[in-house]
């Protein structure tokens, strides 16, 4: 019994030995774990949640609904089968379903109603109809230019005299943590505006088909269908993202805001980007980019080992394509290029957009490591050229005439589809904005049967009468939609 309690006390006392020892241990350690030398910041030092009322009020004004009226997509299914007599165009399928709209947001960037929007808002072609908050006034648009590589178009329409215009800022100054604020059309709900930080900058999604020039503001302000070409404002009203894509499980990934809603993860074309396409634009409609020629991956750190470099950064060589500036100089596979024109090369995918914003003809200073020795080469930047893919669609497209239409032959399928006995006429394909077709009415889908009282029998028909139509000629037309047929007035403004 003695021995039972000797034991027990001896057990006692080396529990309560090893909870005084190691339990002063893990205190001491618990202790040295958190700095004590690291100053937490003052309340002075962190701003409170800012008041955004004064910013809605003066960007309100200057932030515009777009919607782009083009017609429905053909889909899938019976739409797409041909019957022996002949199926139906690619346009007249369109025609055999009601008009779809592309809704989006925009802001004026000049008094003179320059206005900045999203490439997809505008992209389907159409009428681009304008409408201005507190203005019932619908404002028909002219597309100045667009570019789908940077998702950015500008268009313009006569303001009126109380437009107010947005000032750029600098995205390049933008603070990871810095309030931000979006604006733009949400679900047609009309204006909406939100607030967020910058929650990263140059942000790349791999997923995107732009990819090269993707340098995106990421940011948790609410950016849903309908926001697509609005802008990100900082607390001082300059504007410093367009409003582009979201994240969303609502569409499994990455895209416009329109396949989607927002889980807080929404991304803004950064403004810096943006304004030397803008400026292309409006001088000439287009966008033109610098080409080096060579194609680059990243440098990883088994990359950094394979070629005994010093640190992995940069962009490896893999091809030198032919006929192009990076030959002519002599670039070659296994060139690791860290810089460019002076600036740094961090990572493979800086390169492409400081090529792409130098101009054509420039004589550059690129910095190379080849075998471990750093030479310089001096390449005269050349101009990127659309791909073949590109080319071949923009020598497909279909140019209006004079008076403004796009004409094709009258399928017996569309016929029936009209109410006709037989085949008679052609068929009004599109009709241009603010053209002498549309003024007089004529809309896509309508069969043309008489122009100037003459039968149309064939596109090729129409052309002969429409070559003979003189500049302010009164020309009657006679079409026929489901309802029956009527009579147009149309005077050619060519």
């Amino acid at each position: 019994m003695n021995n039972s309690r000797l034991g027990w006390r001896i057990r006692y006392a080396v529990v309560f030995f090893s909870i005084l020892v190691f339990g002063g241990v893990a205190q001491a350690e618990s202790e040295n774990l958190f700095s004590e030398h690291t100053p937490a910041l003052g309340a002075e030092e962190v701003e409170a949640s800012p008041d955004f009322s004064l910013l809605a009020k003066y960007a309100r004004r200057a932030v515009v609904n777009i919607s782009s009226e083009t017609g429905a997509d053909d889909g899938n299914g019976a739409d797409e089968e041909k019957e022996e007599e002949g199926g139906l165009s690619p346009f007249l399928k369109r025609n055999s379903e009601p008009p779809s709209r592309s809704l989006g947001s925009g802001f004026f960037v000049s008094e003179t109603g320059y206005i900045v929007t999203n490439n997809h808002v505008i992209a389907n072609g159409g009428k681009i109809v304008v409408r201005i908050p507190d203005d019932k006034t619908e404002y028909q648009a002219e597309l100045v230019g667009a570019d789908s590589k940077t998702d950015i178009a500008l268009i313009k329409i006569t303001p009126p005299s109380s437009v107010v215009a947005l000032p750029l800022g600098n995205s390049d100054s933008l603070e990871i943590g810095e309030w931000v604020m979006a604006v733009g059309n949400q679900f047609q709900l009309g204006q909406t505006f939100t607030a967020g930080i910058v929650s990263a900058k140059s942000r790349r999604v791999p997923v995107r088909s732009s990819g090269p020039y993707d340098q995106f503001i990421q940011t948790d302000a609410a950016i849903n269908p309908g926001s697509s070409g609005g802008p990100l404002l900082n607390t001082k009203g300059q504007v410093v993202g367009i409003n582009t894509a979201i994240f969303s499980p609502g569409r499994q990934g990455f895209g416009a805001p329109a396949a989607g809603f927002n889980i807080g993860i929404g991304f803004s074309v950064p403004v810096n980007l943006a304004k030397g396409i803008l400026l292309q634009l409006k001088d000439k409609g287009r966008v033109t980019r610098g080409l080096l020629g060579v194609i680059i991956q990243p440098v990883t750190l088994d990359v950094q080992e394979a070629l005994a470099l010093s640190e992995a950064r940069g962009a490896l060589v893999a091809d030198v394509l032919e006929d192009t500036p990076a030959q002519e100089v002599g670039f070659q596979r296994e060139d690791v290029i860290l810089s460019f024109n002076g600036n740094q090369i961090d990572e493979h995918d800086d390169l492409p957009l400081m090529v792409a914003n130098t101009p054509v003809g420039t004589t550059v200073k690129v910095g190379v490591v080849r075998e471990g020795k750093q030479i310089e080469l001096r390449p005269t930047v050349g101009e990127l050229k659309d791909s073949p893919e590109e080319e071949k669609e923009k020598g497909n497209e279909l140019k209006p005439d004079k008076i403004g239409l796009i004409i094709e032959e009258l399928t017996p399928r569309y016929s029936r589809q009209m109410g006709q006995d037989k085949p008679e006429g052609i068929v009004i394909a599109q009709v241009a904005p603010s053209s002498a077709g549309e003024k007089a009415g004529l809309q896509r889908g309508d069969i043309l049967l008489e122009f100037n009282r003459r039968p149309v029998l064939s596109p090729s028909e129409y052309n002969k009468l429409l070559d003979d139509v003189t500049k302010d000629q009164v020309v009657l037309l006679l079409i026929a939609r489901r309802e029956g047929t009527r009579f147009l007035t149309l005077r050619n403004n060519q």
